[in-house]
């Protein structure tokens, strides 16, 4: 399985929408991807122990069960997602893809 992490930076992007990322952007997400995504997960950055903000305010992770359907569905679809990005952020986005090779169930 693969995975695309994209993260938020947190300067100057402190108010980052987390309402709007999760009722409008990560359903848009869901309705393109379809049965290509496994899971969604959006994790908030938490200050460290100094109070200094942490690196990325958001940090979201699609996990791709499909990679060749996630390609064509993003092909078709993904400037409609880049043209929300500043509904819900000051800051553009970096994207990570990875691939799972070890995971600890639980």
């Amino acid at each position: 399985m693969k995975c695309i992490t994209v993260l938020y930076p947190s300067k100057d992007n402190e108010d980052f929408n987390f309402d709007f990322y999760k009722k409008r952007h990560a359903k848009l997400i869901e309705e393109i991807l379809g049965t290509a995504l496994a899971r969604t997960e959006i994790r908030r950055g938490l200050p460290g122990p100094d109070g200094k903000l942490p690196p990325h305010i958001a940090t979201i992770t699609f996990w791709i069960r499909d990679w060749d359907a996630y390609e064509k569905a993003m092909a078709a679809r993904a400037a409609e997602l880049i043209a929300e990005v500043p509904l819900f952020s000051k800051q553009p986005p970096t994207f990570q893809v990875d691939e799972l090779v070890y995971e600890y169930p639980g």
